[in-house]
């Protein structure tokens, strides 16, 4: 089957890599353009700044879910990487097993929180490094607050990523390193994200950003999904008394 159809230059793409079972514990993604697509090959641009593909260990084979919209629904299917194009670019090979499904898969909730933000300067590989340091770091007992200052905010929290009030001016696809407490007391929580949307600017001069969570710990969003319905169901208990 040709797939082609069903990406138009331009169009954003996230890719998940895939691996192994038992092999990593982490969320492991990254945004792409479509740049040109063959019947069963697609490549992609990365909007990480002049050496993008260069700043992501990719080797030929490397088997990543590839995420997208198709006329109002989620497309998914799989593919392998094949070659780096020039130093933003990359080629992959689709291997199918296309279907369509609900992107949504994370509850959210409002909820004030103390959140600390360290923004980067659009290199890629870079950040995924302090994310990578920043974990070793939390594991080994060193406190959050000597990385990071943490500002309490009103925030729109869910597994898959959350949006906050920052600081001007905003970038498409900016990196974000967010350390987050969701007051279960197991410890902050530490995701490289980057900036999905961006608001008009508030009374306050701050701008509204949507976050996507690129690098983090699946046991972390598994922490994030229980206190978010936690909230949730709580909130409709109050509502029925």
């Amino acid at each position: 089957m040709a797939y082609a159809k069903y990406f138009n230059k331009g169009q954003k793409v996230f890719i998940k890599r895939i691996f192994a079972e038992g092999e990593h514990v982490a969320l492991d993604t990254i945004t792409g353009y479509a740049m040109r697509s063959q019947p069963m090959q697609l490549d992609l641009a990365l909007p990480y700044g002049s050496a993008a593909a260069d700043s992501y260990p990719f080797v030929p084979g490397m088997r990543f879910e590839v995420l997208t919209d198709h006329k109002s629904m989620g497309l998914r299917l799989t593919a392998s990487f094949v070659e780096r194009t020039s130093s933003t670019d990359i080629r992959l090979q689709l291997e199918g097993n296309l279907e369509f499904i609900s992107r949504r898969i994370y509850k959210r909730v409002d909820v004030n929180a103390w959140v600390g933000i360290e923004r980067g300067s659009g290199n890629l590989g870079e950040m995924r490094a302090l994310w990578k340091g920043s974990l070793e770091k939390i594991k080994a007992g060193v406190s959050a607050a000597e990385m990071t200052e943490f500002k309490k905010h009103l925030i729109n929290l869910a597994g898959g990523g959350m949006s906050l009030p920052m600081q001007p001016p905003l970038e498409s696809s900016e990196l974000v390193l967010i350390f987050l407490s969701i007051g279960d007391k197991k410890g902050i929580i530490c995701a490289l994200s980057e900036v999905v949307w961006i608001g008009k600017p508030t009374e306050n001069d701050k701008q509204q950003a949507g976050l996507r969570f690129l690098n983090i710990m699946e046991d972390d969003q598994k922490r994030i999904d229980v206190v978010v319905n936690s909230l949730l169901q709580r909130m409709e208990e109050m509502q029925e008394n």
